[in-house]
């Protein structure tokens, strides 16, 4: 029910605050994460955190996925 923000590489260990190091994660699990790493936690991740695609792209590709505005396919970069 209660997401939280964890850190892959703690913020004590040089972790940093960009996408590419946090993941949402509950709060059970990152009590027990603690500060060490997913793999010292024997706790793999689901998936690797990454940066988001833009507002406006993310809004354009949801709604091609929907059905609408399939035209739009032609202007977005990297579409298959």
């Amino acid at each position: 029910e209660s997401l939280s923000i964890d850190h892959v590489i703690p913020r004590s260990r040089g972790g940093s605050d960009t996408w590419e190091n946090v993941i949402a994660a509950c709060l059970d699990c990152n009590v027990r994460k603690g500060n060490r790493t997913p793999e010292e936690a024997r706790m793999p991740l689901r998936k690797m955190p990454h940066k988001p695609p833009s507002n406006l792209s993310f809004e354009a590709i949801k709604l091609i996925h929907s059905g609408h505005h399939i035209e739009w396919k032609k202007y977005i970069i990297g579409w298959k």
